[in-house]
């Protein structure tokens, strides 16, 4: 880096240095210490290079399997078995889509960099805030109730029981189907919104729901049913829990409860993060859960009851990005209009799902905007 000097406008030379230098720092810390889910994908990021992310589909019911000595075809006896027609390889196929930040200098800023010391202090400071600004833009979209224009697939839209994703409707297809708890699902949900008139009447599970071990609201029983619907397809357990700050408090107080000893996951402390660990499952908090759930309320004034918990396996879940645009900086350029030089950071990418029903949510669950 020493090796390099800003002359003039320095745009090649910072281009350059930029590239070599701070891109590569920028794509391993990228997710690193903001988000779990986003860091454990990225940590397992595959690369694709072609117009479509085409993925197979991993789910329990893509094959046959027989006890027994039945190994001749036929139909009649009852004692052979007639294997059924299927595709050899389901697949789906997800659009990449491009994720651009920018990266700016002003023309003062390019004069003060005078010195190999004054250049890293200046562009380590500024990729730092690119890195947030990425990290920001990314999470924010994570858990969007809907798809935005352009934007990567939010983990909401990938496991729900609506949605057509990656080219296959859920409709008849049930093995494409993530389960979906709501209200309704559990009987001694009694929540009733009153306070904000357009949903007056609608029910939730409340606060003194989720605190109460008798009934089937119980935050801890839902915990066990998420993991239960979640294990349901293919006996593999989930190995994420995503809710709100307001959720992970509720659940560290009533596990406290019970004093079961140390509540902290191993593998989220060793990735940086905070976390907890009930029955195997690691559980995180998340504020952009509470973003998406202020962000998509049917309502203007608030809506406290429609707060979600995501039980997640990673294992089916992927990030791609294409290998010319992963975090990859352009050359620096200079603004005709301002004193302002810029260079765009590209990535091109999405996130994928490749089993919808190894995951679940629990929807309509009382989490309160406000709650820091």
């Amino acid at each position: 880096m020493s090796n390099i000097v800003v002359s003039g406008t320095g745009s090649a030379s910072l281009s350059a240095l930029i590239q070599q230098y701070y891109m590569p720092v920028l794509y391993d810390n990228i997710f690193k210490k903001s988000h779990p889910l986003l860091a454990i994908l990225k940590g397992k990021a595959k690369t694709f290079n072609g117009r479509e992310i085409v993925v197979p589909v991993e789910y329990a019911e893509g094959g046959a399997s027989v006890w027994g000595d039945q190994h001749t075809l036929g139909t009649s006896s009852g004692q052979s078995y007639t294997p059924a027609i299927a595709e050899i390889a389901k697949t789906a196929s997800y659009n990449p889509t491009m994720l651009t930040g920018h990266f700016l200098l002003t023309k003062e800023e390019t004069l003060l960099m005078n010195s190999p010391q004054a250049i890293k202090n200046i562009v380590g400071a500024k990729v730092k805030n690119l890195q947030k600004q990425l990290e920001k833009t990314v999470a924010e979209n994570m858990f969007a109730r809907t798809l935005a224009t352009d934007a990567f697939n939010p983990v909401a839209v990938l496991c729900d029981d609506a949605t057509t994703v990656g080219g296959l409707a859920p409709g008849s297809n049930s093995w494409w189907k993530t389960p979906v708890l709501t209200d309704a699902s559990f009987s001694d949900a009694s929540g009733n919104d009153t306070a904000d008139s357009p949903d007056a009447g609608v029910t939730f599970i409340s606060e003194a729901d989720m605190q109460d071990p008798a009934k089937d609201t119980y935050i801890l029983r839902i915990l066990a049913r998420g993991i239960a619907n979640a294990k349901a397809q293919t006996g593999e357990s989930p190995d994420l829990i995503v809710c709100s700050q307001y959720h992970y408090d509720l659940i560290e107080s009533e596990l406290g409860e019970f004093k079961r000893g140390s509540l902290e996951s191993d593998r989220m402390a060793k990735m940086g993060f905070m976390g907890m660990s009930y029955r195997g499952v690691d559980i995180v908090a998340d504020q952009d859960i509470v973003t998406a759930q202020a962000d998509n309320a049917p309502d203007t004034i608030v809506d406290n009851n429609d707060g979600r918990i995501y039980f997640l396996n990673t294992d089916y879940l992927y990030m791609f990005f294409n290998s010319g645009a992963k975090f990859t900086a352009s050359d620096m350029i200079e603004d005709t209009k301002s004193n302002t030089f810029v260079q765009k950071v590209h990535t091109y990418g999405n996130l994928v799902v490749t089993n919808r029903k190894a995951h679940c949510v629990v929807e309509d669950l009382y989490s309160p905007l406000d709650y820091a």
